[in-house]
């Protein structure tokens, strides 16, 4: 009996204390309840690209002058402008547009503008969020905001939320009230490229209008599709890549942070992998990173991203070393990424062991390449030597100029096909014919290793040398009377036939000018002169690529004033535009580096000269035929060519609206116009091959077609007629007879189907000889 009284109240005590702890536990506030420890370590661990989200100006790694027109707005005031920031995905534009949403309605910014973070209650922190990080909405701060992130911030993500006309009308129009309490009320539309042209025409109204005290922040990764009216409206800040060594450096900061060891290379190799971009960085860095795990190597990088690049180069390139032309082609259709990403490793290991391990200088081309080891590069290039009969690296330089020049001309390589054709040129002109490209720049062979045997390939193309020869017209009185060390009819043929080809076939335009004056950099020889003016393409080129910069094309006039020797040039380098929005910006960067080229030995401003075109097509269009005919001022203006259009003889000069140069002197014993790059002659004759010479309104004495951009859709007619006969060729190629007299037949028959006249190729538009 007494235990069973004991067992009835021992039962009644649990079941009254159960019964207490439910209520207590169902009574009680959910953002109260303790996360369990699993929880918690889940919610320490958010990504780096959270972690690490710039709080403060200062810590936006990389884009300096999108952060000085940002802060400098807040340090004069705070104040406010409808902002377009656009970039890649991950380039941080989101990030730029809430700091300085919250530094403007800051109370006590600091100095540098940024938002004070916690001394004022607009930026104190949430005091208790909930566990997914969202704020509470009671406490004093986010009473203050109105349960907001960001105080007087509205964001709207067009991507998810839609971007018709109704949609972004009524989200709008329901926000762009007048703001009475904070500094501004921002409307940020984030992916706006997803904006319909009828939404943007609305949005334009509303910025033109805005109620009081409010701004239109945009982001998105394609501007171009961002209505151009909308666009004008807007204070336009482009986000922009991080360079290597800078996207290096931005990694070991973070990766120091989190005291993570990197083996030599690894940073490189992560960073060349993630476009430059900080959030692609930072989530890279989160993927390679293994918690409890100090050190980070560069095999787990490669892991981590599944990287096998490296190790097919360089099995690709002691192939091409040993001339072995089927282990050449089974590596590379075995190589398990896209024809494109193919070709672009190959040019970028090219690159690298030219200017590396060949030319002794250091430039960092890729990420991925500076990963690949010096014993991987010695060999290659050692099997080239042996191959070639050479005795140092450095000998290898005229071989691999023509390796180089083989590349940056084809635009069509995307498909198997056409890579198919391109790569049997190329192993064609590795196998057979870098022998002819030593000769005569060679100080000494080796007796006992005789070259082998070319390889037979089946041959593809028609040799080129790109625009023919003159036209011939009447002579004209005194035009075959040319002073030496002047500029000549010949060398303004030369400047604006390249002139004309760098649009034909690129559809790029010259988008800076320099003047080089070598007695201002205290050099007074005239050999010594002319080396310091074509150093400055080739420096520049160079830089370029280190930029990432693919392509780059120059010309240079050689003159003599009152002053002295003065070079002009005209360059090329990668911008973006409208047709090649991806394009790396070598222009932003190229005026500061050229203020800083040679700058120990620059005596005073007038030494170099630098101007650079717009980005508007029409202006840079200008600028391209200004520069181009700025380096014709030397010629006589006397001198008189035929033109068919008043059947006379008039003053060539005055046909191409030349502006004379007076007080010219001759330079002798040097060639007056050099080019380089897509414009040098080896790029031009390889662009030209498979008959695809240029056409020339110069050539054809059409005076008035010259500067007008006809070349713009001449380009189109080439592509595609390239790309045609490409893939006829390539079809011609895996068809071919084991026969090759035969073969040599059929191709012969298929190349006299091309008209050799240029002008009479097919085309939508028309020629001023007549309908193409």
């Amino acid at each position: 009996m007494p235990f069973t009284v004991y067992r009835a109240c021992t039962i009644y005590i649990v079941c009254t204390l159960y019964t207490a702890y439910t209520i207590y536990v169902l009574k009680r506030p959910i953002q109260a309840l303790e996360p369990c420890a699993a929880e918690r370590v889940s919610m320490s661990e958010s990504t780096f690209a959270d972690k690490y989200r710039p709080e403060r100006f200062s810590e936006v790694f990389g884009q300096e002058s999108v952060v000085t027109c940002l802060s400098g707005l807040i340090q004069r005031g705070q104040i406010g402008r409808h902002v377009l920031l656009h970039g890649s995905v991950g380039s941080g534009k989101t990030s730029l547009a809430r700091l300085y949403a919250r530094a403007l309605n800051c109370e006590a910014p600091e100095q540098d503008g940024s938002p004070c973070c916690k001394r004022c209650i607009t930026c104190s922190p949430c005091e208790t969020p909930s566990a997914d990080g969202a704020p509470c909405g009671r406490c004093p701060p986010c009473k203050k905001r109105r349960g907001k992130t960001i105080a007087g911030f509205h964001e709207y993500n067009v991507s998810r939320r839609g971007g018709e006309l109704a949609q972004v009308r009524a989200w709008a129009a329901d926000l762009n009230q007048d703001e009475t309490e904070f500094n501004y009320r921002v409307l940020f539309f984030d992916e706006a490229q997803v904006l319909t042209r009828e939404a943007c025409d609305a949005l334009l109204d509303h910025v033109e209008r805005p109620a009081r005290r409010v701004l239109f922040f945009f982001a998105t990764t394609e501007v171009e599709r961002v209505r151009e009216a909308l666009r004008s409206r807007l204070f336009d800040l482009m986000i922009r890549p991080l360079p290597l060594p800078a996207a290096t450096t931005f990694l070991r900061f973070y990766a120091e942070k989190q005291r993570v060891d990197c083996e030599p290379g690894a940073l490189a190799l992560l960073a060349g992998l993630r476009k430059g971009y900080p959030r692609d960085l930072l989530l890279g860095l989160d993927r390679v990173y293994e918690r409890g795990n100090s050190r980070l190597t560069v095999r787990q990088v490669r892991d981590a991203f599944d990287i096998d690049q490296t190790e097919m180069l360089v099995a690709y390139f002691r192939a091409l070393a040993d001339g072995d032309l089927t282990q050449q082609t089974e590596l590379l259709f075995g190589w398990r990424e896209s024809a494109a990403d193919r070709i672009r490793w190959i040019k970028a290991f090219l690159i690298s062991l030219y200017y590396n391990n060949i030319q002794y200088r250091r430039v960092v081309v890729d990420g991925l390449i500076e990963a690949i080891p010096e014993s991987a590069r010695t060999t290659i290039l050692d099997g080239f030597c042996q191959r070639l009969g050479l005795a140092r690296h450095a000998e290898l330089e005229p071989a691999w100029r023509r390796m180089l020049e083989f590349w940056p001309v084809s635009a069509t390589e995307a498909d198997e096909t056409a890579l198919g054709l391109r790569v049997a040129l190329f192993h064609r002109l590795v196998n057979a014919g870098l022998t002819d490209a030593s000769e005569g720049d060679r100080p000494h062979r080796h007796a006992s290793a005789p070259n082998p045997p070319a390889r037979d390939v089946f041959p593809t193309v028609m040799a080129s040398s790109g625009f023919g020869p003159p036209v011939a017209f009447p002579p004209c009185p005194g035009a075959d009377v040319e002073a030496p060390g002047f500029v000549t009819v010949a060398d303004v043929r030369q400047i604006i036939n390249r002139a004309s080809f760098l649009i034909q076939e690129h559809r790029v335009f010259f988008n800076i000018a320099c003047e080089i004056r070598p007695v201002q950099f205290g050099v007074r020889d005239q050999d010594d002169g002319i080396a310091l003016i074509a150093a400055f393409p080739e420096d520049l080129a160079r830089q370029a690529a280190a930029w990432g910069g693919e392509h780059f094309a120059s010309l240079t006039l050689l003159e003599r004033d009152a002053l002295g020797l003065v070079g002009r040039v005209v360059v090329y380098v990668p911008r973006p535009t409208p047709f090649r929005p991806t394009e790396v910006d070598c222009l932003a960067r190229a005026e500061a580096w050229a203020r800083d080229w040679r700058g120990a030995e620059i005596e005073n401003d007038s030494a170099l000269l630098f101007e650079a075109a717009a980005a508007d097509e029409a202006a840079a269009l200008a600028f391209h035929w200004t520069s181009a005919r700025t380096l014709c001022g030397g010629l006589d203006p006397d001198l008189e060519v035929w033109d068919p259009a008043s059947a006379g003889c008039r003053p060539l000069g005055k046909m191409l609206k030349v502006k004379p140069r007076k007080s010219l002197g001759p330079v002798f014993g040097h060639p007056l116009v050099s080019a380089t790059g897509l414009l040098s002659d080896p790029a031009i004759a390889a662009a030209c091959r498979n008959r695809l010479e240029p056409i020339s309104a110069f050539d054809d004495r059409a005076w008035t077609r010259i500067v007008t951009g006809w070349e713009r859709e001449e380009f189109e007619e080439r592509s595609a007629t390239r790309e045609e006969r490409e893939r006829e060729l390539a079809d011609m190629w895996r068809k071919a007879s084991t026969d090759a007299t035969a073969s040599r037949a059929a191709l012969e028959a298929c190349l006299e189907q091309w008209p050799a006249d240029p002008r009479a190729r097919r085309r939508r538009w028309r020629g001023w000889w007549g309908r193409g």
